[in-house]
């Protein structure tokens, strides 16, 4: 089976039968439901979270967007994790020599943790979002 991550989706969204397909399973599941959230498959019972993932899955489908999968122990090249957190490459050189993301060494090329670079992105957004209530505030008070 090919490693779903070199697949690349981005080209092709979702037909029509797909999104139909898709808004469909969301009926089907939201109707078949038990009270505790899990869903009975035949012998299998999916957990309610389970649940709510295959469905958030099939909202996006429905929505004609695509969907890439990932797991979070998924090695990243330093031009993915540029590309992901949008940034130049030499940019993010810099962030890994100065510790802000951590690499490791394959032979001769660093690769990065999706989850690192995650939690990396993660964190500048609170930053952000934190200097921009700041900013709000101080506006605010020299409007008053």
């Amino acid at each position: 089976m090919a490693d779903p991550i070199k697949v690349n989706f981005g080209d092709r969204l979702p037909t029509p039968e797909e999104i139909n397909s898709a808004a469909g399973a969301m009926t089907a599941i939201a109707t078949n439901r038990e009270k505790d959230g899990t869903l009975n498959i035949g012998d299998a019972i999916l957990s309610e979270s389970l649940v709510n993932l295959v469905s958030d899955l099939f909202s996006i489908v429905a929505r004609g967007d695509t969907v890439t999968f990932a797991p979070l122990s998924r090695q990243l090249t330093t031009q993915e994790a540029a590309d992901f957190l949008n940034v130049s490459r030499p940019y993010l050189i810099k962030l890994i020599n100065n510790d802000d993301l951590q690499c490791e060494m394959v032979g001769t090329h660093r690769r990065l943790s999706l989850e690192d670079v995650l939690k990396y992105k993660s964190k500048r957004s609170m930053g952000r979002k934190s200097a921009l209530d700041e900013m709000q505030s101080i506006a605010e008070e020299l409007g008053e």
